[in-house]
């Protein structure tokens, strides 16, 4: 048809199922455009990375720009992304959404943070669960599956996820 159409709204799930390119506005200029999946997935700020969905912010600190490599607390994690642009010691924000993660039995041979649950809440077919690792609290959801009990608060656990999960955020 060739039709364009702007379409304003604040509901996030309308905006991201019936657009082809999003808008995301901060104080009266355009934060980021794209697509749906770019503006979820990849969002260029802070601003937009903390306004669509549900989003953890991590402080981290760059120890091996060249290879990646950040600490959060004391646990070594190898980004995806390039961070060659800060240095070692800089902090960085770090963006993962909680659908990304899976607890682990170990974090050996994968991309994995290590924290002591602080809550974990049935909501039927999620259990959405808190852990505090190094300063941060990291919230992410599990698939409800009847043989496998929610984690107990107190408990220590291994969160797993794709090092291209976890995206260093422009503040």
């Amino acid at each position: 048809l060739g039709i364009t159409t702007v379409f304003v709204t604040h509901d996030q799930e309308e905006a991201l199922s019936i657009s082809d390119r999003i808008v995301v506005m901060n104080a009266g200029r355009a934060d980021q455009i794209g697509s749906p999946f770019e503006i979820y997935n990849t969002p260029a700020t802070r601003f937009v990375a903390s306004f669509v969905g549900t989003l953890n912010l991590i402080e981290g600190k760059v120890v091996d720009p060249d290879n990646s490599r950040i600490m959060i607390g004391d646990q070594d994690v190898t980004l995806k992304q390039s961070v060659t642009a800060y240095k070692p010691g800089d902090t960085v924000s770090l963006a993962l959404r909680p659908e990304a993660g899976s607890l682990a039995e170990s974090a050996k041979g994968d991309t994995a943070l290590t924290g002591e649950v602080s809550s974990a809440h049935f909501l039927g077919s999620v259990i959405r669960t808190r852990m505090n690792v190094a300063g941060n609290t990291i919230s992410f959801d599990m698939f409800n599956s009847p043989g496998m009990l929610p984690p107990s608060v107190g408990e220590k656990v291994t969160l797993r996820f794709a090092s291209s999960d976890l995206l260093v955020i422009q503040d």
